[in-house]
């Protein structure tokens, strides 16, 4: 049985097939959300499968040869088949697959596409149904239009995030690990989406492409907009222009993050807040307009820094809430990992490893009223349902075993994984519904 067998249906994509050739995150993680909205996906890998299946290590997270908790990240409710593209008949299996879907997405090199056959113009016009999906490093034109790019040096370096995130004076900041490849995700996914509406529409299919460094700069419209008018940034939280939208440290050396946009409005709350009620309605600091044109928005940082260092966070966080002030605890991924809004919310979501046991799994983040939380099958390793769809697509026990022997396929021969399915918190304790 294949995993969206297993899945029964689930979603407004059920029906919807996908064929992905995909590695690392972006790309992986952009079908990962059409797999949690019930599309069927065909993953196809090379025999030695999806390079983030290396990776883990790097960041400490252990392997075997059956979990692979990097690799599930991007990968859930996929089927696996592994396939020989540099071979004419395991190349032939890709096509046939192709042609039956409604989406094929790639981020492989231009030029590899071409050699394949696997690029826009060649399949378009073999399939004209076909939605065409690549996720790029750059942009289609230019002078990187051919580079190699990850979101570390595409969006976190040249689209401006490592320059600018940082405190002022300090070294550019080192996002956390595919940190843009997840947002740039999203953005793909939109795409094939609008994409897809247009196609059971018309019945035509259409190009789309999304690049990292394009991604990061649509995140950072505000800040470009306002680096053009003398803005100029990293900033320091010393010096902000506006002193509500910053960060304080309380008496226990915690960090809270406020942001109260309409600085004029509610000046006079936040000085009675920290207890100077004597600067309320001080001409010197009462005003975002006064601040700007005299430079003393320093002052009133110092003034609130000052306020903020007399009581302990959690005092705050109370005194914040009651006085309807948008406020944080400035988190860290040890916090995230503990808050109960995360699991909840099924933002968080546990699932049981036989080698690691429990651990927590991020999930996509749109939900459908209709359909709810998603199911959750965990990966498979290569070659999983090679046999199945080579089935599927009319080959038999004796074809297969033939295709196996002289290198145009791989199946997987080793113990069964089962599609065992994790549920949302709330599924779990029988508070929401589950359609699958």
């Amino acid at each position: 049985m294949t995993v969206t067998e297993k899945l029964n249906g689930y979603g407004p994509l059920a029906g919807i097939k996908v064929v992905e050739m995909c590695t690392y995150v972006a790309a992986p993680a952009t079908i990962r959300i059409l797999s949690e909205m019930g599309a069927e996906v065909i993953k196809i890998e090379s025999f030695a499968g999806d390079t983030q299946r290396t990776q883990g290590p790097g960041f400490g997270c252990k392997q075997t040869e059956t979990e692979d908790p990097t690799i599930d990240l991007n990968n859930t409710n996929k089927n696996w088949v592994s396939l020989n593209l540099k071979d004419p008949e395991g190349l032939a299996i890709a096509k046939k697959l192709i042609g039956e879907a409604d989406i094929f997405m790639n981020n492989m090199r231009t030029s590899a596409l071409e050699k394949l056959g696997l690029d826009y113009p060649t399949l378009s016009a073999e399939f004209p149904g076909l939605i065409w999906g690549q996720m790029r490093g750059y942009g289609e034109f230019g002078e990187f239009a051919h580079a190699p790019g990850y979101d570390a040096v595409c969006w976190a370096a040249r689209g401006g995030v490592a320059g600018t995130f940082p405190e002022k004076g300090t070294s550019p900041s080192i996002p956390p690990q595919a940190f843009g490849d997840y947002n740039a995700a999203v953005m793909m996914a939109t795409g094939l989406l609008g994409a897809l509406v247009n196609k059971l529409r018309t019945g035509k299919g259409e190009k789309v492409v999304v690049n990292l460094y394009h991604a990061a700069i649509w995140a950072g419209s505000i800040g470009i907009c306002a680096q053009q008018f003398g803005a100029d940034y990293p900033k320091s939280r010393k010096a902000v222009p506006n002193p509500f939208n910053n960060t304080y440290k309380s008496a226990d050396d915690k960090w809270v993050y406020i942001c109260q946009p309409e600085y004029n409005r509610y000046y006079n709350d936040l000085m009675t807040i920290i207890g100077r009620e004597d600067l309320k309605d001080d001409p010197r600091y009462s005003t975002l307009q006064t601040l700007l044109e005299t430079g003393v928005a320093p002052e009133v940082i110092e003034i609130l820094e000052e306020g903020f260092a007399k009581k302990d966070l959690e005092e705050w966080l109370a005194i914040l809430a009651e006085w309807q002030v948008p406020s944080q605890k400035v988190f860290r991924f040890t916090d995230i990992i503990k808050d109960e809004e995360a699991y909840v919310n099924d933002a968080l979501r546990k699932v049981e490893y036989n080698a690691f046991g429990e651990h927590a799994i991020t999930t996509s983040p749109v939900r459908f009223g209709g359909y709810g939380d998603p199911p959750m099958i965990l990966s498979k390793p290569v070659g999983y349902h090679t046999a199945e769809y080579l089935t599927k697509l009319g080959y038999s026990d004796d074809e297969i075993a033939a295709l196996e022997e002289k290198g145009a396929v791989k199946v997987y021969h080793g113990e069964e994984v089962p599609d065992r399915i994790f549920k949302s918190q709330r599924q779990e304790a029988g508070e929401a519904p589950c359609h699958w």
